[in-house]
């Protein structure tokens, strides 16, 4: 091969290479993508008419997350964002393991089981959400992690 063909070549491998670092997301962090969307408790009604929620506690359920892709999730947690900031190992108010991942995932809302994961500490359920309070999602899959903040929106008087 001549010299313009090694050049060219070499070339190849290093724009190659530069693709691969920096646009393939090999090397990068393993993000999930979380969306949250929280609903009113009139919304919290499901198909047929049939509370979503058990009767009591209007706030479980009401908020629901899209992760977009199908996950193995390995740990779900919800923890205020003010007690995150405070303490390193904040009070979790609902928290779900799974030691070899759960099923296929790729939704999942407040309070409801998530296939293949339970309770961190058994008999404990989660705990009711406060309008007006920040909250935050931890999700983990492996290596791969994600968060999302969201508020419980505090109930509008009724106008008249």
């Amino acid at each position: 091969m001549s010299r313009k063909e090694w050049v060219l070549v070499a070339l190849v491998l290093v724009l190659g290479g530069l693709y691969v670092v920096f646009f393939s997301g090999w090397f990068g962090p393993k993000v999930i993508r979380v969306e949250s969307t929280v609903r009113s408790a009139r919304e919290a009604w499901g198909p047929g008419g049939k509370r979503v929620n058990p009767p009591g506690k209007p706030e479980l359920g009401n908020v629901s997350f899209s992760l977009h892709q199908h996950y193995k999730l390995t740990s779900v947690k919800v923890v205020a964002v003010s007690d995150s900031q405070t303490n390193q190992y904040p009070h979790a108010l609902w928290h779900l393991t799974a030691q070899g991942g759960s099923g296929p995932v790729d939704s999942l809302a407040y309070g409801f089981p998530v296939v293949g994961m339970t309770g961190a500490a058994s008999g404990i359920g989660p705990e009711p959400l406060e309008p007006g309070v920040e909250y935050r999602l931890l999700v983990e899959a492996g290596e791969w992690k994600g968060a999302r903040d969201f508020v419980i929106p505090r109930p509008q008087a009724a106008a008249r």
